[in-house]
Order: C-alpha cells, then structure tokens, then sequence
C-alpha cells in the first residue's frame, strides 16, 4: 500500500516580501498542489494525507477554498488533513466552516483517528486547536487494535533542534515508542527523515519555497508500506527554489558583485544576499541598484547589507578634525562606539557612510 504526504503548502500566503511577485507565487502554490492531489489520484497511491498548513490562515480567499474542495472531491481516493498552526482548528476554523467532499477526513478536537476497513490501516492525528500551543501532538497517540497498519500525522516541532523549547514539541523518544508503522510530520519547511527506533518517520517540507530561508524545499513524500518494510521516498514536485548567499564585499566593486550573484542565475531561484566585510569609511554599496541589476535574472532577490565601516582605517590625514568632515566623522565614531545595542550601531554605520559620502560629493541617494 502507498501513501502520499504533504505539508505546509500555505495557499493564499501574503508573501509580502516577494512584492509584485507574491500574486504569481500564490497562484503557483495553487498549481503545484494541484498537482501533487493528481499525483495522488493516478492509481499509484491509496490515501493522501496532508499534515497542517494546507492553508496560510484560516481566511482563505473564496476563489482558493472552491479551488481546494474541488480538486480534492476528485481525487478518487481517502485524504486525511490535520490543521497546523497557521490553519489551526480554533472557533474561526475554515474546517469549520467549510463543507468538505465526502472523500475527506478533516481531523479536529473530537477526531483523532479514521479507520480504513477496505486499507486495512488506521491513521491518528491531534488537530493544532491554537497558534502558540505547547501540546505536544504525538505523545498521547498510539494504535488501537484492529487493523494491520497504523499511520500518525503530527503537526510540531522536533525537540533538540534550533528552538530549545518550540510550540508543539515532539521528541524523538516518542517517535521510537508511538508504535506506528509511519508519522507524517509537518511544521517544517524542507525534507528531513525524523525515522528513530525502528519507527519511520519524516517532515515532507513545504511543495514550494514561501521564504528565503526555504532552502530544501520542494518536496513530498512517498510511503509504501509492506510485510517487507516501510519504505520512504522523498519526491521533487516544486517548480522553485530558495537560497541564501553572502557575499564578502572588501576591494569589490559594483560590477564584481553583479558578477557573483549572476554565478546562481536562474529564473526559478528566489534569492537572498547578504553583504558583508569591512568597506573604506565613506564607501556606500546601493542596494537597490544591485537588486535591479540583476532582478531579471532571477525569480525574486533581495540585498542586504550588513557591511560595516573600516573605523580603524580613520586617520586625521584623511578627516581632519578642523574641518566638518572630520568632526562628523569622530561625532559618528563616538556613536558607533557607545551604541547599546546592534540595530544602533547599524543605524550609526549606515549614518557614518552616507554622510561621508555626501559631504565628498558621491551621489547616494
């Protein structure tokens, strides 16, 4: 038996900070889950589950919930979704409110497993009922008798990883001692096999990058469960891709920058740059004419710059302190020095950069 899972899609997320390519990624959402139900519906797979976050809020547009219902009521097999935190089962759930096809099983907080008599299989679920939940959503779950197979869906976050004590913990002791043949994971953005103690486990990812840091998406998965074993097969369906790159800006100039980004170009990559290094005092690198520089070569791309000033190349040969410029220079200089914290000092850094540059006629802004 095959199962498809997915997780995080988001549809109908604002991805404010795509600009005026958010509307073109929202509709790619909608196309790329669209294919992954056909997928799920060509005959090569018995049940889709889909682990939290089908959508970005629970206030979907009309035009995406009809969208969803409609590919899903013809998708001529079992689907299982468990609300995540971003569409949680709260008193304003659009599981709630939506009229799902017959073919679906939403889990909520008096639903927590569906039995498949003609699958031979069982799958549990404990709906996320609040955003900034700490219930973890495995630990209570385990099989109850009766049927062959047994598959959990989660929706958290794996206990030891990046954040110390994450909302809807999950730790790896339970995945080992759940007793299921498979949990579908969610919450996370990239592929990742949780699989520990003899028991298969895996996030699928986001089908689509919905930020930067969506490196490694573009994923589902695909389970086969057998007397043999369980087998668990990640697959690409996503048509983007995310990155991020840092670029050491020391000695370069405009054009040598453009050159290393355009290294990744491609029309599918939604790209982040960070700059960083020490620049001569004075020394202003335009983002916004880097971004439209290359801006074509790419799906979407933001620069940063987190370049800081070189205050140790500072000499009063250069400034002297008779003069405005030097005066500036050392105002500038104290405040850097005695800024209380990093987003101070960056806003000192940036006014040392700029004015300097101003007060040597270079044209910044």
């Amino acid at each position: 038996m095959r199962l498809l899972h997915t997780s995080d899609v988001q549809l109908d997320a604002p991805l404010v900070f795509l600009g005026k390519n958010g509307q073109r990624l929202r509709k790619q959402l909608r196309e790329t889950f669209g294919r992954i139900v056909d997928l799920a519906s060509s005959g090569a797979y018995e049940l889709l589950l889909i682990v939290g976050d089908l959508f970005d809020s629970n206030r979907p547009s009309q035009r995406t919930l009809e969208f969803v219902l409609e590919r899903l009521a013809r998708a001529g097999i079992p689907v299982c979704i468990l609300p995540g935190n971003h569409d949680c089962y709260d008193a304003g759930s659009v599981y709630r409110k939506a009229e799902f096809p017959p073919n679906v099983t939403v889990f909520t907080d008096a639903l927590t497993e569906k039995v498949f008599p003609e699958l031979d299989l069982t799958v549990y679920g404990t709906a996320v009922l609040r955003k900034d939940t700490f219930d973890p959503p495995l630990a209570e779950l385990r099989p109850s008798a009766g049927s062959r197979w047994h598959v959990a869906m989660a929706h958290g976050n794996i206990v030891g990883g990046l954040v110390e004590n994450p909302h809807r913990p999950i730790r790896a002791q339970e995945i080992a001692a759940c007793g299921m043949d498979y949990v579908a994971l969610g919450d996370w953005h990239t592929y990742s096999s949780q699989s520990t103690g003899g028991t298969e486990a895996a996030y699928s990812g986001s089908p689509e990058p919905t930020s930067f840091a969506d490196e490694g998406a573009g994923y589902i998965v695909s389970v086969e469960l057998a007397e043999s074993g369980v087998e668990v097969r990640p697959i690409h369906v996503g048509k983007l891709s995310a990155r991020k790159m840092r670029i050491e800006v020391a000695g370069k100039k405009h054009t040598d920058l453009t050159e290393e980004i355009l290294r990744l170009a491609d029309p599918y990559l939604i790209l982040e740059v960070t700059l960083s290094g020490l620049l001569s005092v004075g020394e202003v690198i335009g983002t916004e004419d880097l971004e439209s520089s290359v801006a074509e070569s790419f799906y979407h791309i933001r620069c940063r710059d987190e370049s800081h000033p070189w205050l140790e190349d500072i000499t009063e040969d250069e400034f002297p302190p008779q003069l405005a410029i030097g005066r500036f220079v050392a105002l500038m200089r104290r405040e850097i020095e005695e800024a209380e914290n990093e987003a101070d000092r960056q806003r000192a850094e940036r006014g040392l950069q700029i004015g300097v540059a101003l007060l040597q006629g270079k044209e910044v802004l």
